[in-house]
């Protein structure tokens, strides 16, 4: 492989230097030239030891910030961190129906991950809801998901006065602005247009990110065949020079600023046209992504339970195993699209984000691998039992049976004792987990004067305080008093 990484990398190089990358903002652009970079009708050319020099003024792993210290993760080396799916409009009920997301499906999701220990990451668009104004959804999914986690944030792409309005209403629950720009706390997936083009929103964002000294991914999503290159070397290449000329543009901007080497290189359907995330041609590709994130000492963003299917069914499951179990054992540091995420990212469904809890438990419990020592070897124990005895009623096996052997939390085996089909049954684990879940969430505690500060912030920003007190109900019920 490291011969293709380094004509993936040449590659890259010489796209940025010779075809160049198109930057929809005048300001940047003015910017860069004063850096020394060539352009020429909004596209900039960029040099190899311009971006080099980059590439090495950014850090190869740095702490994210929970409002919580105990939910602080470390972005890089060998961590893998979860996050939940991102950017989906609709919801998808077993049967395949759909319906427009609204707030309280985005609180609920909230939960879900805030309940859930392989989730380090909450926020974002875990979906995106109809029922509020579009202006102010950014604002609104921010503010649920303080409300609803104490854990590390993503926050949501928008123009030049969201993005700020993000950062000023993050710095409150972070204890002020100089705390907030001292320490990385918010997250910001920034998206380029493939092939080789950035627009006004997303430069718009990495320059507010990077002025408040704030990590954003920087993930192109070129799919081979239509949007990029089809080969797959080339469509590689192609995603890393746009990766590259963001990178590059965020150490411009303030030198040193965390950036995630976030490459979403899709395989496509050429029968449609639509992307896929389901192929191999995706799970290769992370492959290599994370490889380049760890040649360019960077920290990756790729994989996730990533499927085509359009409801869930085992073509969701074994795509999105396949996709998991990949993003584990290449140790992607950052893996959003974690769980709930169907038909090429046009929904997501309760139930795949259940199902995909368990697809991460066996991963993490099939790269645990053994341990292998006298004790667990366990001699004297087989000598007790001897030829033809039986362990089952042993201490040892009594001890140690609900931490030892795979226990799943949803799923149908044995004897179902008739009546009703296997996938009712499933899908009545799935249910029951999800209430459990549920049930047993309790919400994290904030400061009365924390939410004043934040419903303050929303105020002043035009948000009607009848939603901050529906968000407020949704989140914390009557389980703690709510000062809208």
């Amino acid at each position: 492989m490291k011969d293709n990484l380094t004509a993936i990398h040449n590659q890259a190089l010489r796209i940025l230097e010779t075809v160049g990358i198109k930057l929809h903002h005048a300001e940047l652009i003015q910017r860069i030239r004063q850096q020394g970079v060539s352009v020429n009708n909004h596209t900039a050319f960029f040099t190899p030891g311009f971006i080099m020099d980059a590439i090495h003024r950014a850090p190869a792993s740095f702490t994210l910030r929970g409002r919580n210290p105990c939910h602080d993760i470390v972005i890089g080396g060998d961590h893998v961190n979860c996050a939940p799916g991102y950017g989906c409009a609709t919801i998808c009920a077993p049967d395949g129906k759909r319906r427009n997301a609204v707030m309280a499906d985005y609180v609920r999701l909230a939960k879900l991950v805030h309940q859930c220990p392989h989730f380090n990451i909450n926020g974002g668009i875990l979906a995106q809801p109809s029922d509020v104004p579009a202006e102010q959804s950014h604002l609104l999914m921010l503010y649920a998901a303080m409300l609803s986690s104490d854990k590390c944030l993503m926050g949501v792409l928008g123009n030049r006065s969201q993005m700020q309005a993000l950062m000023d209403l993050a710095a409150i629950a972070f204890g002020g602005r100089a705390a907030f720009t001292a320490k990385p706390h918010l997250l910001t997936l920034i998206n380029t247009i493939s092939p080789l083009q950035i627009d006004k929103n997303a430069l718009d964002a990495m320059i507010i990110a990077a002025q408040h000294n704030q990590p954003v991914i920087i993930s192109p999503s070129p799919a081979a065949g239509t949007t990029g290159p089809i080969d797959m070397a080339a469509n590689i290449s192609l995603a890393t020079a746009e990766a590259l000329a963001g990178i590059a543009i965020v150490q411009t901007i303030r030198p040193g600023t965390p950036v995630i080497f976030g490459l979403q290189c899709l395989g496509a359907d050429l029968r449609t046209g639509n992307i896929s995330i389901g192929s191999p041609a995706y799970t290769l590709q992370s492959t290599y992504t994370a490889a380049l994130a760890r040649m360019y000492r960077l920290p990756s963003r790729c994989g996730g339970t990533l499927t085509d299917s359009p409801y869930l069914s085992p073509q969701s499951g074994y795509e999105s195993m396949l996709n998991m179990l990949t993003t584990f054992q290449n140790g992607v540091n950052v893996v959003v699209h974690s769980a709930g995420t169907l038909d090429s990212f046009a929904a997501v469904s309760y139930e795949k984000f259940i199902m995909d809890i368990q697809i991460i438990d066996m991963v993490k419990y099939f790269l645990k691998d053994l341990e292998v020592n006298p004790d667990t070897l366990n001699l004297e124990l087989i000598g007790r039992v001897g030829p033809g005895g039986q362990f089952l009623t042993t201490m040892d096996t009594l001890k140690k049976c609900r931490t030892h052997s795979w226990n799943p939390r949803i799923g149908v085996s044995g004897n179902t004792g008739g009546g009703g089909s296997p996938s009712d049954k499933y899908l009545e684990s799935i249910a029951d987990r999800q209430q459990a879940m549920l049930d047993s969430y309790a919400s994290p505690p904030m400061d009365p004067a924390l939410l004043a500060d934040l419903d303050d912030c929303m105020l002043r920003q035009g948000v009607d305080r009848g939603r901050l007190s529906a968000i407020c109900s949704q989140a914390w019920g009557n389980s703690t008093p709510c000062n809208t």
